[in-house]
């Protein structure tokens, strides 16, 4: 499960470097709200299965789940549409920033009296 979470990491959101919650930090930022509780769950049970006694405390059906769900909507991103996004978002702030300064600068000579 947690192999099959850290090759989605990989290959979805190009998380590469690192121990698994060290992705699994990088790759939250990424995940709607409910799907970070799941990974917390995922992470929290990752760290139990570690030590005897709490092994026993783990709900495997539940962290299964979780760890499903996660898989599930990191499959579904689209890498390029996201770069895009990300792309004309940037070009929208650009755009939005020179139409303000240049406002302000026609402002300023309108009130100065140059224009």
């Amino acid at each position: 499960m947690i192999a099959r979470l850290e090759q989605v990491f990989d290959d979805k959101l190009k998380l590469r470097r690192g121990a698994f919650d060290v992705r699994a930090a990088r790759a939250r930022k990424a995940l709607p709200r409910p799907l970070r509780a799941d990974l917390e769950k995922v992470m929290a049970a990752r760290r139990m299965v570690g030590h005897p006694r709490q092994a026993r405390l783990v709900d495997g059906a539940a962290v299964r789940r979780s760890a499903d769900r996660i898989e599930t909507h990191l499959r579904g991103l689209d890498l390029t549409n996201r770069r895009k996004g990300a792309a004309l978002s940037l070009l929208a702030s650009l755009m939005i920033d020179a139409l303000v300064v240049g406002a302000v600068v026609l402002g300023l000579l309108l009130w100065r009296g140059f224009i």
